[in-house]
Formats: structure tokens, sequence, C-alpha cells
């Protein structure tokens, strides 16, 4: 009552001061006077208490909410009742900071969260889980890691938050950056219809990815939609970045797209925010992040308690603006760790890092001045940085490319070196070579360098050793630059290929001489295959060292071996086929098969594999290849259960094993051997052996050299030496009875082999078999008993006499320790480490009181297992225990002194424990598990009333345990709160290993001690027997039967588990029986009891969840699916009714008495709607219970009642009860009272509706989108309408098909006609605009808007597309938009298709730089209109004119639109029927693309057309075809279109070119064509539009025929230009060309028989010459007389004869 009074008073106080400090929450202070009867001034608030939801509403809320904590809880917990009371206090607050608590109880559900012990917490950010670790019942530390930044962190994204949490982050976090966006109702998620809103989207999304880094160092992250809290501020247009500094917010000006450039912002203004000047403390991880991502860092490494660390960074402090002045950061350090990472061995030290690239100062630390000039050196200069060997190894870890000098600074010739190599430091930089320097000879040693200086260069963590002049910085460059560009084979030393092997999956290593010729040529070889290796992720070395080579057992040289993942393959073929090798290499790489291995190979596997299988054989033997065929098969499957299996020839090795006769089969586990016995032909059964081998304790069978090494490994081994045995024999059937208690010796930490060899058996002694010895610490002990009693056998091996040996202090492994502690009642331990020196002195003292203590019955071992201080949760070691049933106590004493240990070990063995015992961690879980009843009280130290309590408990510690209860304490409050305990003190009462809390008052002595007496006599389940079971199953609705057996000792667990839950199932109407009858258990399926069965009217069904978890038991024995019997409405009781209600969202519930005449009738009706009802996912009941039926309101019966979730009152039907389809419609429309929807379609479903129906709108939505269910309710009222202008309505999730139309944003709304699509740009929640925009789609042709999946989909499938590229608010572009529009229909005439876009990224790609724009695409090909948009007829010229849609060098693709208006315009088409799926087809497009220009500069438009309608049309048959079109009259080419020449000159000969009664339209390529063709040519030129010209032509038309059949071709040219070639001046105007020349006819041109005359005329007479060409010949003649009478007359005389010798 007190506790009542208590809790209702904290919570009206705790109300009133949340209410106050609310200003607009006010409530009257009165309201605490309740209790005294005074009124209130205003009505008191309802107490604020957490919701309890199921596992459905859970699954709602998380998908709807961003933060949900969720308390789990269980029945009958009293801690959870006593957390919920607190965590009631803070729900309130919780609500305030937009975080939703609820509560619930669902054990099933937990354990999918990990949830495991209750009471327990969950928050969900974001759906993402985080469990809460700390103390429940401290309700504020919950809410502070509800409202914590860390608790809302999520990996990689920014949290969003709401105003009052903050308020809370920025009072609590020194640093945090805030991007304030706009509203949710401005900017509704994934819609991107706003600039601000797309901007703000980008930056979020570059900002993630320097979320971690931020808050690695010590920046949290977040952002916020509220543009209310953004005007306070006045930031100005959103999204905007704010940086709070100790509360103080400083505003980014720079471009919020650039996350390296916030980055570094954010860090440079947290070291100037600090308020003191100081060098910023880093953690290890901050300092991770920061050498990441700046570029000149200092690192000062200290230690707060180091004096000379202090005093340094004293003097530091004083050039740390310096640094900062200069672009250096200055942090520190205080983490030892952290500096041995990076090599650091003493401290204070000074690292500087630039570019990630480490270099220690190794000045006086003293000296700031000298620091600081030698910071700024090393900022200025670029030199070769020192790293540690941390260092290093984190370099090439991260696979840079580095080149490193291992150098001695002691060394001249290192110094002459270093100073060499400086003057490469920038070229290796240019190569992007990290040069490092390491003075560190252990460093050097471990990469096989015993002299230095020495370089190594490494790329992908390979190692190569430079062996030339390092004073020559030349070469070694040079060198340098070969290793980047070349790929060679890298050698290695023996050092490095052990780290290669151990760090990469896949290595090859070619093992060679460098001075052998053989090696010479094989490497040269393989160099060609080194890059397809580097393709295939396998590492390729080469390694000259025979010693190495010999510790693999390779010997022949050379020799290939593959390292998968440490296992080697020997490769066996020839090594001068490099194809071949490379081909095993990939295929050992993808595929799986038995490695080949040396002797010394397999050694090394046996000692680091867990699980190894060794095949012995003979490759020459052809049966042992057969057996090892077969065994390939199973590989794999040993692969997959983690089985390494290798194969080795080596007989020699196979003796050492004992091995005589081969093939034979090994495996090793955990270094112990098993021979196989089997038939090694019989794949299945060596696998189903090596399984059992790994799965199962097994006794091995050995040869006698692994039985001597078993021996002298191991502390316990027992062997059954059989002697020669054969199956069948006594010795065989010995060795299966003995397989029973190898599990139990295996538990015991005892090896037990068996082997049928005798040599070891002599040697001990052994002279009868079969024998049993047991060999303790190499001592052996022979076993004289029955070897047929196994369980006389496992006695005498367990027994303390026999695993004593006298006058030692015995070796033991943590298996035999825990079985004689759990066996023993006094038991001294000595815990040590192996190898340590101080252990040995200590047991060397120990061993001189071993025998005093077997005196007084007391065991003394030892024990040095790996983690054996963790596994007893030990302070440390040596260590040296006392265990007194099995409660232990520590010695602190020296423990060199022998004698006050002795003291000590018999004083604890001597007196009598009068208090209740304190256990650890360890013992409390070993007795939890032995003790069959035990209690336990856990307290806390700093619990005030516990010491008080503790000391009353000691009263009745003695009558606890004269009743068999065990009572300890344990003040572990971590493992408290590991089983769900936050409150001190409490006591749990554990029966066979299940708990139960007391919930009383644990300070009454009386009330504790007959609560655990009543829990200890509870035995509430009924034992039955099978008449029993029988009867029960025909008269109890609801029967749970316990199968278990009598002999398990699991039972008494399991039943003390279903005992918890016998009551609650009661109230059900669930009776709990138990049985151990194995036949009726086996009749109902459980063969192996314990089971569960549940029989409901005589049907069974059986549990096969955890028996140990009682809740999750009651949960499926009361769940509704399993309750529910038969097809009819079931009946329920209230409590069914309950766990309906929470499982189920719509319950139908029919009230009915056995009293009332009409109820038999009315359900006979109502059950023929049942089905019905659960189709439409309501869940129909029938209760007989009047006193319920009042409490919801029904005061006559019967009656039906509906509840759904969104209501805490029913509905009562007032309809006829007798309609059953009137009760159904009721039912359905309570549930959906929304009706007609717009229908819901996704798939394939929906894309050929898209696609076939001819007026469509889809909705586009997305889950968990408030904006979307907005939308969609609105929407739905304009669904009906929408159907009466024949527009078909849909809506769809399926974010696939949003994806293919470039929808990424939702809500959308995108409107397809004849599957072309349109987007809605307007405001979605106005249905009546909706409406109007879908009917004028509908009824007037638009120019659709797309996004840029639609546009991109369009550009490839649509031949002829105009893209108007515009941006939102901006007027030219609507009014060029309206222009636009005139056009669209005429544009579709022409087979051009017009849309609209908004994309600026998109149209950046097109060369767009200002809007509006208009982008044509022929064919996918992209050209830009550069005219004057506002004149949208210069628009559609532009678009229609042949220049722009035809393409260079390329045969156009016309729709039939287009085609039919070429066949208007063109006179010369040429057109080329095809279909796409037509192989032919296209050799003949490339054949024709050959003569595409040469037919347009003929005049001759050639076009191509797939479509089967356009060939019907125009009478095209056959498939391809060539058609001419001159003047719409087709010509069908018959040739062979393969031939483009033919085709050409086809297409140009005057015959086809020819139309009859009409006079030609030539150009210039043609004219000059027919004039080489033609004597007799005649062509009228003339201007387009031209009343002369027209008229004259029309009269010349009359005399074409005429004119052919004077074999005079008669043409017409627009041409003015080519006119004027021929002399003609002015047009029209006619030129008759006789053999070329030409005549020019100077009559009228409308008298077209004068003009026949005249060319007659000139026909039929030779040509006449003008005055003109008369003139021309005369002054030829003349000038070439002249020319000839002048060479006459002016000849030179010849020159006089010379005369001869003789005449002179």
């Amino acid at each position: 009552m007190t506790f009542t009074r208590l809790k209702t008073l904290t919570l009206l106080v705790c109300c009133t001061l949340v209410a106050l400090s609310f200003p607009g929450y006010v409530t009257s202070a009165n309201n605490n006077n309740n209790k005294k009867g005074s009124q209130p001034a205003a009505a008191l608030e309802p107490e604020a208490v957490i919701e309890e939801v199921n596992a459905k509403q859970l699954e709602k809320l998380l998908a709807d909410k961003d933060y949900v904590a969720v308390f789990w809880y269980a029945r009958s917990c009293v801690t959870c009742d006593k957390v919920l009371a607190e965590l009631e206090k803070i729900d309130d607050d919780t609500d305030s900071f937009g975080v939703d608590f609820v509560k619930i109880n669902d054990k099933r559900l937990a354990k999918q969260y990990g949830i495991k012990n209750f009471p327990a917490l969950t928050y969900f950010r974001e759906k993402e889980p985080i469990i809460y670790d700390g103390d429940l019942m401290d309700e504020e530390g919950v809410l502070d890691f509800l409202t914590s930044l860390e608790a809302m962190d999520l990996p990689d994204r920014i949290e969003e938050v709401n105003a009052k949490i903050l308020q809370k982050i920025i009072e609590d976090t020194d640093f945090v950056a805030v991007l304030f966006c706009p509203d949710h109702e401005t900017c509704p998620p994934r819609v991107m219809d706003k600039q601000q809103c797309r901007k703000c989207a980008k930056a979020l999304q570059e900002l993630e990815n320097i979320d971690d880094e931020a808050d690695q160092l010590g920046i949290g992250f977040v952002k916020i939609h509220d543009e209310a809290l953004a005007d306070e501020y006045n930031l100005g247009n959103l999204p905007a970045l704010v940086y709070y500094r100790h509360q103080t917010p400083i505003i980014y000006e720079g471009e919020l797209q650039r996350e390296e450039d916030v980055l570094e912002w954010l860090v440079q203004n947290k070291s100037t925010g600090d308020e003191d000047d100081v060098i910023e403390d880093v953690t290890s991880k901050t300092l991770s992040t920061l050498i990441s991502n700046i570029d000149n860092l200092v690192v000062l490494f200290y230690d707060h308690g180091n004096d000379d660390s202090m005093t340094v960074l004293e003097e530091l402090e004083q050039i740390d603006d310096d640094c900062d002045k200069h672009g250096i950061q200055f942090v520190k350090i205080d983490d030892a760790k952290a500096a041995g990472d990076y090599g650091i061995d003493s401290i204070p030290a000074i690292v500087y890092f630039e570019k990630e690239i480490p270099n220690v100062y190794d000045g006086d630390l003293l000296d700031e001045e000298q620091i600081l000039k030698w910071l700024l050196g090393q900022l200025e200069r670029d030199e070769i940085e020192d790293v540690t060997d941390e260092m290093l190894d984190t370099m090439i870890k991260e696979g840079r490319v580095i080149a490193v000098l291992f150098y001695d600074n002691n060394d001249k010739k290192s110094q002459k070196v270093l100073e060499e190599l400086e003057n490469i430091d920038d070229e290796c930089d240019a190569l992007g070579i990290t040069f490092v320097k390491i003075d560190n000879p252990d460093e050097a040693v471990e990469y096989g360098i015993n002299k230095v200086p020495k370089l190594i260069y490494f790329e992908k963590g390979i190692p190569t050793i430079y062996e030339g002049n390092l004073e020559d910085e030349e070469k070694l460059l040079k060198w340098l630059t070969d290793q980047t560009s070349s790929d060679q084979i890298e050698d290695i030393t023996d050092e490095m290929l052990d780290l290669i092997i151990e760090k990469m999956p896949h290595v090859a290593v070619l093992f060679y001489d460098k001075d052998q010729k053989k090696s010479q040529k094989i490497l040269a070889e393989l160099e060609n295959i080194d890059d397809e290796c580097d393709q295939n992720d396998i590492a390729f070395v080469k390694i000259d060292d025979d010693k190495e080579a010999k510790e693999w057992g390779i010997d022949e040289i050379p020799s290939i071996v593959l390292f998968e993942r440490g296992i080697p393959h020997i490769y066996e073929g020839d090594l001068m086929k490099e194809d071949e090798l490379l081909g095993w290499l990939v295929h050992q790489k993808r595929y799986s098969e038995i490695p080949e291995v040396t002797d010394e190979m397999k050694d090394k596997l046996v000692e680091n594999t867990e699980h190894l299988a060794v095949i012995f054989y003979d490759k020459d033997d052809k049966q042992d290849m057969r057996i090892l065929n077969e065994l390939e098969n199973i590989d794999d499957e040993l692969e997959k259960e983690g089985i390494v299996i290798v194969r080795i020839d080596n007989a020699a090795e196979a003796k050492e094993y004992g091995l005589d006769h081969l093939p034979a089969l090994i495996y090793f586990e955990n270094k112990i051997p098993a021979l196989y016995e089997g038939d090694l032909m019989n794949e299945d059964e060596v696998l189903e052996w090596l399984l059992v081998q790994k799965k199962t304790a097994t006794i091995e069978e050995v040869t006698d050299e692994i039985l001597v090494n078993l021996i002298n490994e191991h502390e316990y081994v027992v062997v059954f030496f059989t002697g020669p045995c054969e199956p069948g024999e006594t010795c065989d059937h010995t060795l299966n009875a003995l397989e029973s208690i190898d599990d139990e010796l295996d538990e015991a930490g005892i090896i037990f082999v068996t082997t049928e060899d005798t040599g070891v058996a002599k040697k001990y002694n052994v002279k009868t078999y079969p024998r049993l010895v047991f060999f303790r610490n190499r001592d052996p002990l022979h076993f004289t008993g029955d070897l047929d009693d196994e369980d006389e056998v496992l006695a005498w091996i367990t027994d303390d006499d026999t695993l004593e040996i006298p006058g030692k202090i015995e070796e033991v492994n943590v298996k035999m320790l825990d079985k004689i502690l759990s066996e023993n009642d006094h038991v001294v331990v000595f815990f040590y480490a192996e190898g340590d020196k101080k252990a040995q002195k200590i047991l060397n003292e120990l061993e001189n009181i071993d025998d005093e203590c077997e005196e007084k019955d007391i065991d003394f071992v030892k024990t040095s297992d790996d983690d054996i201080d963790k596994e007893y949760d030990l302070p440390g070691l040596p260590a040296l225990a006392f265990y007194r049933h099995k409660f232990r106590t520590i010695y602190t004493g020296d423990l060199m002194k022998e004698e006050e240990i002795l003291e000590w070990v018999i004083d604890l063995h001597e007196s009598t424990a009068d208090v209740i015992e304190s256990v650890d961690r360890k013992t409390l879980q070993v007795l939890i598990n032995d003790v069959e009843h035990l209690a336990v009280f856990f307290y806390d130290d700093e619990c005030e009333s516990c010491a008080g309590i503790l000391d009353e408990l000691e009263n009745i510690d003695d009558d606890t345990d004269k009743h068999g209860i065990q009572f300890v304490k344990s003040n572990d409050v971590k493992l408290a709160h590991e089983i769900g305990i936050f409150a001190f003190p409490a006591l749990v009462y554990y029966e066979t290993g299940v708990p139960i809390m007391y919930d009383g008052n644990i300070e009454s002595n009386d009330e504790v001690f007959n609560w655990i007496l009543e829990q200890k006599a509870d035995q509430s389940i009924e034992l039955i027997n099978r008449d029993q079971l029988i009867e029960y199953i025909g008269s109890k609705d609801f029967l749970a039967v316990v199968f278990y057996k009598d002999d398990d000792p699991d039972s008494p667990r399991v039943l003390r588990h279903i005992e918890l839950i016998d009551d609650e199932a009661a109230e059900y109407g669930i009776y709990i029986v138990k049985m151990h009858d194995k036949l009726m258990a086996k009749k109902y399926g459980y063969r192996n009891p314990p089971g569960l069965t549940y029989f409901r009217k005589g049907k069974y069904i059986n549990y096969d969840g955890d028996i140990d978890d009682e809740e999750e038991i009651l949960d499926w024995l009361t769940s509704p699916a399993n309750m529910e019997m038969t097809d009819h409405i079931e009946q329920v009781n209230r409590k069914m009714f309950e766990k309906i209600r929470k499982n189920s969202d719509y319950v139908a519930v029919i009230f009915y008495s056995d009293e009332c005449k009409q109820c038999p009738r009315v359900l006979a009706e109502v059950e023929h709607i049942d089905d019905d009802a659960d189709k439409a996912g309501i869940d129909f009941v029938k209760i007989d219970d009047k006193q319920m039926a009042k409490e919801y309101g029904v005061f006559a019966l019967p009656a039906i009642v509906f509840f759904k979730p969104t209501s805490k009152e029913p509905v009562i039907y007032a309809g006829d009860l007798y309609e059953e389809e009137q009760i159904l419609t009721w039912l359905i429309t309570q549930k959906d009272p929304s009706g007609d929807v717009i229908e819901d379609l996704e798939g394939e479903r929906l894309v050929q509706l898209i696609e076939e129906s001819g007026s469509i709108a889809v909705y586009f939505y997305a889950d968990g989108c408030e904006q979307c269910t907005k939308v969609l309710e609105e929407l739905e009222n304009i669904d009906d309408d929408c159907d009466k202008h024949g527009i078909t309505f849909v809506k769809t999730r399926d974010f696939s098909v949003a994806d293919g139309y470039g929808v990424h944003e939702y809500p959308a709304l995108v409107y397809f006609e004849g599957g072309i699509p349109n987007v809605f740009e307007g405001e979605l929640s106005e249905e009546e605009e909706v409406l109007q925009w879908l009917i004028t789609q509908k009824t007037e042709d638009r120019i659709e808007l797309i996004t840029r999946q639609m546009l991109e989909t369009m550009v490839e499938e649509t031949q002829y597309l105009a893209v108007y590229f515009y941006k939102i608010n901006c007027n030219i572009c609507d009014q060029i938009l309206e222009g636009l529009e005139l056009i669209d229909d005429e544009c579709d005439v022409f087979g051009i298709h017009m849309v609209k876009i908004q994309d600026p990224q998109l149209a950046k790609r097109y060369s767009i730089k200002t809007f509006p724009a208009l982008v044509y695409f022929r064919n996918g090909n992209p050209l830009l209109f550069e005219g004057d948009l506002q004149n949208e007829q210069s628009v559609l010229e532009w678009l229609i004119d042949d220049d722009n849609r035809e393409l260079a060098d390329e045969i156009e693709e016309v729709n039939e639109r287009m085609l039919d208006r070429l066949m208007a315009e063109s006179t010369l088409l040429v057109v080329f029927f095809y279909d796409e799926d037509c192989a032919e087809c296209e050799e003949i497009l490339e054949e024709l693309e050959e003569i595409d220009g040469e037919a347009d500069m003929f005049g001759i438009d050639f076009v191509k057309i797939a479509s089967i309608e356009a060939a019907k049309k125009y009478e095209i048959v056959n498939i391809p075809s060539l058609v001419y079109f001159r003047k719409q009259v087709p010509v069908l080419y018959d040739g062979d279109m393969h031939q483009h020449d033919k085709v050409i000159t086809w297409l140009t000969s005057q015959d086809v070119f020819e139309i009859k009664n009409e006079i030609e339209e030539v150009n210039r390529k043609m004219l000059d064509k027919l004039l080489e063709e033609n004597e007799f040519l005649s062509v009228f030129f003339y201007e387009h539009n031209q009343p002369d010209s027209t008229a004259s032509l029309e009269k010349l038309e009359n005399i074409d025929s005429e004119t052919d059949n004077l074999d005079i071709t008669f043409v017409k040219m627009a041409d003015s230009r080519y006119a004027k070639k021929w002399g003609v001046t002015k047009l029209p105007a006619m030129v008759y060309f006789r053999r070329r020349f030409p005549s020019i006819y100077r009559g009228d041109l409308l008298s077209e028989d004068e003009v026949l005359e005249w060319l007659r005329k000139n026909r039929f007479r030779q040509p006449e010459l003008n005055i003109f060409m008369y003139a021309l010949i005369a002054l030829a003649v003349a000038f070439v007389i002249y020319t000839a009478f002048l060479l006459q007359c002016f000849k030179p005389a010849p020159p006089p004869p010379v005369q001869h010798t003789k005449q002179s």
C-alpha cells in the first residue's frame, strides 16, 4: 500500500514538474490535493504510461517512426515491473524528444533482435536497433541514452533530429555540425520538385561521405528540417551548415557539395574553437582519421602521469599558434597502445605526418624553437621520411607503392647513400612511389636483410630487393621507373616469403637458382605470364634460397609451388610451357583439388591446421592413383566442413607414422592423429568417417610411432592395446563397448586411443591382449579390472587415486580441472603460464607441501592452459586458489612461502562456513548447472541496505541447507545485469537451472524462507497414465502433454520450466499434464523425449520451439492460430479473447448465451459468413459471457460487436441478425470504410497495362511516406471521374517500374497516352487540379514532361525527337513553351515527337549553358537549335529541314509519318525496306551506306525503314527491297543489292531518272552526268516561286514528249549560280547543249511552238559559230602564224665549224 502511494505521489510530482517546464502546458497545483478531497481547478491529465504493443503493431510502428524505444519484458518478472515503473517517469520526456516509447511481451520476436535476458531496452533509429547495456533502473541514464548523439549515430548516415533533441545535443556535445534543411512539408521525402529540395538532397548525399570521419574526430553531425528554427538563426536560403563549438555557432560559407572542403573546415574550426589555446587531445581512432585527412599534422605522443611528458607539453604549447599560422595541425595523444602501433617505444615523442607519411623527430624535445624550425623545414623541403617498423607494416598492408631504405644512422656509408638518394625523392613522388627510410636492424632481418644500407621496392605488398649500387642515384631511379612500368617476377627473401604466404590468399612461388641456365631459361618464359597472374589475383614471386627450398621439401630446382591460403600445391608439369602453367594456376585457384605436399610442408600444416587429413600414397602405383581420383570427389565437401586434405608421396615419412601399407589416411585434429582403417575406394565412407572424427569424440586408431608422440606431448592418454585384432573378435567387441565412454573421457580432458601395434606395448610390459594402460604425465598405470564393463573402466580412469601421481602435483587441462572441482570437496589449484620462470620456482616450493595436502584429503593440481586466467576470472598469473565445495578463495600472500600457504590451506579446510558463501562468475555458473536447488542473493557494494539484509539472511542459511537448498551470494553487478537484474538487493531461486525471482519483502527472513520452500515443493503438473491420457483427450478441449524420460537428467529442468506457466495456461482453459510412457511418446512423434504435444478437441500438433523457454511455450499454446480447431466460429473465454485482440487487427465477436432462444439460429446464420470474414482479414469468435458483453455496452443477446485497432471502443451491429450477407457487408465496411479504391498494380501486369492502355494515370508512391498517404486519400476522390473520361487510374509501389521511367522522388504522377509518358508537375494534393490536367492531356495534344530515364529510353526508341530543356520559375521558358505547343501537332504530322524536361545536369551533357534550349535527336544523334525559339515557325522549319534531318555518311532511319512527308516533298527518294531481325539486311545496309553520300550529290534522298505496315502500304512484298520513288512513282530495283556500284549506276541512269510527260528536276551533279552521257540536252534554268518561271514551265511541259522524239533530254534546274557558268544572266532561260556546247535561246519562252522549232533546228544542223567564236578562231590562227614567223626570222646564225689541229 505504501509503495502504491509513493508511486502515485512520485508520478504526480513528475507530471507537475514536466508541465511547469513547458510554457504551453499549465496545470493547477491543486491537483496534488485530490486525495484530501479538494476539487482541482482543472482536470488532471491522464497518467502517462508506456503503450503496450504486439508484434504487428511494433512492425508498423518501426516502419512509420524514425525513433522508437522498445521495452522488452517477461511474465512474472519482478525486475521488469520495477524497471517499468521507473521508465514510466520518462515517457513524457521521450515523447517531447520525438522518441516513441512502447513495451512488448513477445519472447520469439525478442530473440530475433538478440534479446535473451529480460527486461531489456532496444532503441530503433530509422529501423536500426541498438541494445541498451546500462542500468535500466536509472531512468535519467536511459533518457540520456535515448536522446544522446551516440545512440542516434548510424553508420554513413547523418541522423535527423527535432528542435528539442538538437538543443540537448548542443548542450551535451562540444562540437556538433548541423545541416538545416527545409521542412518536410516543403520538401517531402523523395520529392525533388523544388530547387532548394534538390540542393538539400545533393548536399546531404555528399556530406554523408564525411559523417564517419567527423564522428572519429569528435564532431557530431546531424540534420534538422525546421525552417522556423533556421529563420530564428537568420540562416537565409536553405540548406545551411552551422557548426556549434561549445554551443557557439558559426556558419559555413562555402559550397556544401564539396565534402572534402567541409571536413577540412570543421577540423580547422575545431582547433580554433577551443576556449583555451591548447594542443588538442585526440583518441587513437581520431588520430587515424586526422592522418588520413590532413596534409600536415604533428602528433605528440605523451603520458599524462609522466613529468617529462608534461614539461615537453608546456614547451610545445608555445609553438602551437605558430604551427597553425603555417597550416600545420598540432595534436597530442595519451595512449601507449597507439604509440606502440606507430613504433614509438619511448614517450614523449613527436611525429610529423605529411600526406600520411610519418617522420620522427629525434632532436631536443625541450627546445621548442628547434622543434618549430624542424617542422617548418619539413614543410618547406622534401626529404626521405623516417618511419618505424609499425608504420612501415601499415603502409605495406595498405598496398602502397613504396621504396624503403633500410639504413644505420651511425653508419657512414648509410649516410652517404642517404644524401645521394635525397636527390631523387621528388622524382619518386612524380612516379607515385612513396620513399621512406627506416633505421631498425630487427625489421631488416625480418625481410632477410643482414647488411645495410639496402633498398626494397614494395608493390601490392610484394617486395623486390635492389641489387645495384645505391650511391648511383640515376641507375636506382631508372630501376625504380622500370619497376613501376614493367611487370617482372619479384625476387624475395625467405623472411619475405613467410610474410607473403601469411598475408596473401594465392601466391605462386618459383624456387630457382639464378646462376643455373635452366632456371634462367624458365624464368624468361614465366615472365610472360606474370601479368595474367596479377589479373587473376595470384601474386607471383621468385626466390633463390636453397635452404628455404629444403624447408618446404623441394629438392629439384627450379620448381613452382602455389600457396592457397597457406596450403601448398606443387606443380609437376613442364615449367617451359608457360601457358600450361598459367592454366594450372588459374585452375587451382578456381577449383579445389587435393594438393601434393612434401613431408616438410606436411609438418607445417599439422602444426598450424586444426583439422587436417593426409593421404600417404605411391604415385607409381595405379591402384593408389585410382583411390586418389575417388577421394577428389569429396574434396569440396571437406573444404566446406573446414577440413584440409593433402596428399604425400613419401614412403619414409609414412614409416615414421608406422604405415607399412599404402595408400593410407591419417586425420589430425589439434595435432592428434587418427588412422583410417576402412576402404579408401569408398569415398562416401571416407567422408562420413572424417566428419565423424571432426564432429564427435571417437577412439582414434594410431600406430606405435604416433602413440609415442602423444604420450610425450599430453598429460592424460589412455591406450587400448588390442594386438592383432580382426572384426568380430573379442577385442573388437570390447573396443566398440569402450566407445561409449570416449565422450566422458574427452570432457575430462583425457585422450583415448587404440593400436594394434605391439612395439610400445612391449616397452611398457604388456604381454597379454587386449590391455588398457593409462599414461598420466607419461607415467603408465595398467588396468586390471573387467574390460567388458565400460562403466568400471570409466570409474577407474576418472578416480582420484588413479589420476594422482604420488609425490607430484599433477598437471591438468581445463576439462580435467572442471571435473576435479565438480567431484572433490577440497582442491588447491595453482594457475600459471607455461614458460614462466617465476612460476617454475613457485612450483618447486609447492611440491614440498603436496604430500601434506594429500594426507588431509586435499587434491593439489596445477594448470597452464591458454587463457586460463580469463576462463577462471583470475586477477593475474601465477595464482593459487583453494576450492571448498566449489567455492573459491584466492591466496593473497607470498607464493614462495610454502609453509604459510600450507597453514592457510589447512585453516580453510578445517573451518566451517557459517556465512552465505560468496561466489565468482565461473563458480556461480557451475552451481546453476549442477545444483538442483539454489538460492542466490545478488547485491551491490554501493547498496546501503544490502549489508543489513545479508546479515539477516545469514540466519536462514543453515535452515536452507537442511532442506537441500544451497544459499550463495554474488556482487557481480555485470552478471546480474546479464540475467535481467537491475535493482539491488535481489533474490533468485534456481531449480534445475530454471530461475524465478522473489517479489516479496526481502527484509523478512520468514517470508523469504517460506517462499523458497514453496518453490521447492511446487509440483503442480499432474502425472498421468495411458488410460487417463485417452480420457483427457476426449474430455478436454485443450490439453498439453509433456512427454519425458524418468532417467533423463534434463527432465527435471524441462518440467520446472513448464510448471512456471501451468497456472496461466489454465486461465486459457489449457490443462497441462506430464507422462513418462515411451511408447505413447513414440506414437505422437517423440522417439527421444522430452517433447510437448498439444491436443485441441482431439487434434494434436507438436511443439518445435525451445522447450527450455516457458514463455515461448505459453505463447505457442495460447496462439489463436494454434487454438483454432475447426472451420466453425471458435468459442473463446475472456483470457483467450484478450490474446486474440493483441494479435489481430480486426475481430468480430458474437455474444450469446445458452439461455437465449434466438442465439442458435443466429449462430447458424453467422457460420455461413465465417470463411468470407476470414478471407477479408477479420477473425470471428463467439463468447458466452453476459458480464463481459455488458462491459462492451451489449445488454441484449445475441449481438455482434466489431473491434478495430484504431478505436478503443467497439462498434455494435444494429442491423438484421438473420441476414448474413448484410452482416458480412457491414463487417467489411467497418474494416475498410473507403470502399472503391485506386487499384494497386506492379510488375509485368502494370507494364503491360501501360503499353496497351490508350490513357492511363499511374500514381507512384512509397511505404512509410506520410505525404504519399495524404495525397492518395485526395486522389481517391477523382478515381470515378477519371473513369468517366476514359482514363484508367492505378497506383504502384513497384520501384523497378518507377526507376525505369526515372521516378525517384515520391509521390509522383505520370500520365501515359499510347505508352508515351508525361509527368505531372503541379500540386498533387489539389485533386481538382490533377483531374483538370488529366482531362487536358486526354483531350488535347500537349508537349509531354519527361524524366531523365524516360528521355534516355525515348532517344533509343524514337527516330525523331525534339527535346525542350527549361527551368522552373522561368517566364521566358513558359512563353516559349506556349509557342511550341502550337507546332506540336504539325511535328506529329512529320513524325517528330516533341517533349519537355527539367534537368539542368542533363542539359550540361548536351553543352546547354542557358535556358531554355531545344535539342533535336535524329536516330539518337543530337543537334542543338541555335535560332530564335520565340519564333515557333522557324523552329518547325528547322526541324523538318532535310539538312537537319539527314545524318552525314549514314542512311537515315525514318518512321511512317516521316516517310509520307518525304514522299510528298522529295522528287527523288530511294527507300530501303528491311527487317531488324534480318541478317542479310545488315550486310546490304553496309553496302548501301557506301553510296549514300554520292546519292545525295545527285539530289537523291536515301532513307531506310523497318516497318511491315509501310511495306504493305507501298505494296512491297519481299523484304529486303530497294525502291526508287520519282515524284512518288515507285521503281523496284531487281539487281544485286550487295554490289553498291551497280545500285548507284542504276539510280543515276537516265532510263530510271526520266519520268514521262514531265521535265525532270536535276542538280549540278546530275546535270554534269547528263552532259557526259547525252549528245543533245536542253536545260530550263528557273527560280522557285517566280511567276515568269512558273508560267514558262507550264508551257514547256507541253513539248516534253516532242523533245523526247527528237532524242533531246529535257531537264530543269533551279540554280541561278550554275546558270551563270553557261552565260545565263537572267532567269528563266533555256540552254541547249550539243555535245556539251551550249546555245542560249533568245526568244519567247511562253511560246512553246517557237521553242520546239528552235530545238529542232539545232538538233538537225551543223553547229553554228557566232561572231565571237569566229573571232577567237581567227585570233588563234594569227597567233600561231605570227609565232612561227618570229621563230624563223630571229633564228641565230650557226657557229663556224671548228678547225682541225692539222689544218691550223
